[in-house]
């Protein structure tokens, strides 16, 4: 799908939502777990997690959505990841890893999540590029809904500029 019709496609998913006004995307997380079916649970990631993680999305069979966000950097850029993690839910975007994988990030994020209980994981360098470009997009779109910054994003978003023009 070609970059202008993705963005599009994006404005419209966040905007068929239907969600809420807030004032932050974890004030939207209630409505995005009715949405999804499946209760959200924000973690931090521990410090030093390597390979430069800023966020991970870990599913389990046990119906519970992990989003690990990084605590060393801003708030905005904690939402934002919160954001781009709830777009992978949002989307039900599918990961590299399954259930029963041992997998060493998981086991330093989550020493206490039982590997037989996850289901599925996402970390940000594991993804597709379309679905990071998708889940980047809609993670902008949301922080605009919450923000009320207008309709396009297509400038001034420069979180999302600078990761759509890295290809991340």
């Amino acid at each position: 799908m070609r970059r202008r019709s993705l963005r599009r496609e994006c404005r419209r998913f966040v905007r068929d939502l239907g969600l809420p006004p807030a004032r932050s995307i974890r004030d939207l997380l209630p409505a995005i777990e009715s949405r999804s079916g499946r209760s959200i649970r924000l973690e931090p990631s521990p410090p030093n997690s390597g390979g430069g993680l800023c966020g991970m999305w870990i599913r389990t069979v046990e119906g519970i959505d992990y989003i690990f966000v990084n605590e060393e950097t801003s708030r905005a850029h904690q939402d934002h990841i919160i954001a781009h993690e709830a777009a992978h839910i949002l989307r039900n975007h599918q990961g590299s890893g399954t259930l029963g994988e041992v997998n060493p990030v998981t086991d330093r994020l989550a020493p206490t999540l039982d590997p037989q209980v996850v289901k599925m994981m996402l970390g940000r360098s594991d993804y597709e590029l379309h679905d990071e470009r998708e889940a980047e997009l809609i993670a902008s779109h949301l922080q605009r809904h919450i923000h009320h910054q207008g309709p396009d994003i297509s400038a001034g978003d420069p979180i999302a500029e600078t990761l759509l023009r890295h290809g991340r």
